[in-house]
């Protein structure tokens, strides 16, 4: 099993691979499939077989410049219509809040915010731990602060 393994790693070697867009390709795909399942219609066969060409040709690509082109292009459609639906996406999802009109972050429960006395830069610490002492990263200023 090992030579099969490294066999394939020198063969998808340099390739593109998976990412949002060819995620979501392959949830239509699927859907299409077992839509095919209950209606027999040429046509939807011959769309379901164009998009799983299009996701193979996409994944086994060299050009990563324009496949991480389309990529970001499908991120910006994605995240333009759930911004304006948001609440329940998440940021840093891949494809979630992006911070458009109407969205508010997540509070993060488990860190606080805290300002520099000296520089004023922001800085994130652990909550609930009691006392500690803060070295500021940027003006290198030592401080305690209960959390």
């Amino acid at each position: 099993m090992g030579r099969f393994n490294m066999w394939i790693q020198r063969c998808l070697y340099g390739r593109y691979g998976i990412d949002s867009l060819n995620r979501f390709l392959l949830g239509a795909g699927l859907v299409m499939i077992v839509v095919g399942m209950f209606y027999h219609r040429y046509w939807l066969r011959l769309l379901t077989v164009l998009i799983l060409i299009l996701i193979y040709c996409r994944m086994f690509s060299r050009n990563f410049v324009a496949r991480s082109r389309e990529n970001q292009r499908f991120l910006e459609i994605v995240g333009r219509r759930k911004a304006a639906t948001c609440g329940s996406y998440r940021s840093g999802t891949g494809y979630g809040c992006t911070g458009g009109r109407g969205c508010r972050p997540q509070k993060d429960k488990t860190h606080k915010i805290l300002r520099c006395p000296s520089c004023g830069e922001k800085l994130r610490v652990p909550k609930g731990v009691g006392k500690i002492s803060i070295k500021c990263p940027y003006c290198s200023l030592k401080f305690i602060k209960k959390v």
